[in-house]
């Protein structure tokens, strides 16, 4: 197992007590606060965007120092801030209020049956694609699973493979674009929503969750068809390289913590687990302000997986959480 400490984190960070809870109030440019999760993440406020009903805060500490995260002007309840922070004007207040108001939607698609179908015959087509495509570049690799979960670290050469393997369908840009953005914060900007929507308009899981508040969501390179090519063949390229290492389930772990009462699990289409007990443990641990912690492990069929850290470059470069992105299976009570 890794003795490497699983997150960076500050040793003796300032109490709760000197923050006030976020609002929209605190979106001014230059406000410094904290994400509300176990480590107390320190954050800058860089841009305000109203008329696309976001805010961007960049991260000041940590493995992920200079992400920049778009997220939500909902999202602000999920921050604190020092008490001297600097207040928006009046009319920045107010504009911020009309637009969270305007762009707060909820959207749900609820899979089709017969979309799901299609999908499904395509997959099973794409796999068997992918199967054969790796049985003849795979020869001599040898990847020891255990030592892979162990150390918490990927395989370069399936890196490699991966990259190869998409680049062949003209999928990388997309790769690159999707994983960069699901690894630093997966509510952060709109390119994991817009996948998401996808995956349920294939039928392959529900969305429920926010509207899109960018109207190019879908325009150009990131349009439904390629995002829905880059979907399928990555969910091929993921079974077919379990499959090569005689794994039909996965063993994952997940964890959550809250400083409050403990919530069911907000809905979601893509659903991110571990490979490491050590990565969940410590997440169970939350932080100082811990209340309620709760801890599962599942063996989850290999059909679920998306993308693991196995062969997932951006999984390895910032964190090293040995992670599985699963499909959402809304019948299941665990993850």
């Amino acid at each position: 197992m890794s003795h490497a400490p699983v997150y960076i984190s500050e040793e003796n960070p300032a109490p709760d007590s000197a923050f006030a809870p976020g609002e929209l109030r605190h979106l001014a440019i230059g406000n410094r606060g904290r994400l509300l999760d176990a480590r107390r993440t320190p954050i800058t406020i860089i841009d305000v965007a109203p008329e696309r009903g976001s805010f961007v805060a960049c991260v000041d500490a940590f493995e992920d120092t200079g992400a920049r995260w778009e997220l939500g002007l909902e999202e602000i309840e999920r921050f604190q801030f020092a008490h001297t922070a600097t207040p928006a004007t009046d009319a920045t207040l107010a504009e911020l209020q009309h637009s969270a108001a305007h762009f707060d939607r909820d959207l749900t698609i609820e899979r089709d049956q017969a979309s799901r179908e299609d999908a499904l015959s395509r997959l099973q087509q794409r796999r068997h694609d992918a199967s054969a495509w790796l049985a003849a570049r795979t020869s001599g690799l040898t990847v020891d699973v255990v030592e892979h979960i162990s150390s918490r670290e990927g395989h370069p050469g399936l890196y490699s493979l991966l990259d190869d393997f998409l680049t062949q369908h003209d999928l990388h840009d997309l790769e690159q674009g999707f994983t960069d953005s699901l690894v630093t914060n997966p509510r952060a900007g709109e390119i994991v929503k817009g996948h998401a929507i996808v995956l349920a308009e294939l039928g392959l899981c529900d969305y429920r969750g926010k509207a899109p508040r960018d109207p190019d969501l879908f325009a150009g390179p990131w349009s439904r068809l390629r995002r829905a090519d880059h979907l399928l063949w990555r969910l091929a390229f993921t079974h077919a390289l379990w499959l090569s290492l005689d794994r039909n389930e996965l063993t994952l772990y997940r964890a959550a913590a809250t400083d409050g009462a403990f919530q069911p699990q907000r809905p979601a289409t893509l659903i991110s687990t571990t490979f490491s007990r050590e990565v969940a443990d410590s997440h169970f641990q939350g932080g100082p302000a811990t209340r309620v912690a709760a801890l599962w492990r599942q063996r989850v069929p290999l059909e679920r997986a998306l993308m693991t850290f196995l062969e997932t470059r951006a999984m390895n470069q910032r964190f090293h959480e040995a992670e599985a992105v699963l499909l959402a299976d809304s019948s299941n009570g665990a993850f």
